[in-house]
């Protein structure tokens, strides 16, 4: 009886402390929340005091991923030349990282930066918008946009769901079918790393934003969108490397700004 009364005080013991445990973690969410509300709020203000309009619900709470570099892999080179020039493809080596495969249909070249350049025959009697739709479904590009005379399209490469906004590709079209396809084709494989001060914030990115217009006086009235995208870099050591950055998009028509979740420089397109 008195083992069985033992058992059930600590059994009361426990519960009432995983429930203090529950409201600490709870006042503190509550606390961040509200914290991050009265940002965005203060962000409002200090745009709307630059004559630019910024919508509070724009303001993500996201956590920018982590920078990738990124593995060349020389099987996804193939499979994309085999998309573009059949199965029967010859590969040779150029030396300096440069990569070429062939076939009657004609050529692939590949460099260790991820860059590739197709010529030739490449949809073999098919409807060349359709092997566009196929190319980009097939090697993770988005937003494929044709123009208006259907000569010439274009697509942005995807990681993870993140747009790569200075990795794309080209295609030209006649009434032949597929001429070329000209770009840059990310591998799969990678490492992260992880920064050593937390990457920045939407809110952050935006005040970096606010500082750099107040010196250029750029002609921006509103801010349209904003969202995590990853910007391709290349370095000596490393000659594809994803950094996670914040797109700020503008009322202007084309004129974008990014911010570098890791360094915070702000450049635009």
């Amino acid at each position: 009886m008195q083992s069985s009364r033992l058992k059930n005080i600590i059994i009361l013991i426990l519960l009432l402390t995983n429930l203090s445990l529950a409201a600490v973690v709870v006042s503190r969410q509550a606390d961040h929340q509200e914290g991050l509300e009265q940002i965005r709020q203060q962000l409002v203000t200090l745009f709307a005091a630059e004559n630019v309009e910024l919508d509070e619900d724009l303001i993500s709470s996201q956590t920018p991923p982590l920078s990738r570099t990124l593995t060349r892999d020389t099987q996804q080179e193939e499979d994309l030349a085999a998309f573009l020039l059949g199965k029967n493809l010859r590969w040779s080596d150029q030396g300096g990282g440069i990569h070429l495969y062939g076939s009657d249909r004609g050529g692939v070249q590949f460099l260790d930066n991820g860059s590739f350049d197709a010529a030739g025959s490449l949809s073999e009697g098919a409807s060349a918008p359709e092997v566009c739709r196929a190319f980009c479904k097939e090697f993770g590009y988005g937003d494929l946009t044709f123009s208006s005379d259907g000569t010439s399209a274009t697509a942005v490469q995807y990681c993870d769901g993140y747009p790569v906004v200075n990795c794309t590709v080209s295609f030209t079209l006649d009434s032949g079918g597929l001429l070329t396809v000209t770009g840059t084709h990310l591998p799969d494989a990678y490492t992260e790393s992880a920064p050593e001060e937390a990457p920045l914030s939407a809110a952050a990115a935006l005040d970096a934003f606010l500082t750099n217009h107040r010196k250029s006086q750029t002609a921006v009235s509103k801010i349209t969108d904003v969202y995590l995208c990853f910007e391709l870099q290349s370095s000596a050591s490393a000659a594809m490397t994803l950094v996670p950055a914040w797109c700020i998009v503008t009322d202007i028509s084309g004129l974008n700004y990014y911010v570098n979740c890791i360094t915070g420089a702000v450049t635009h397109s």
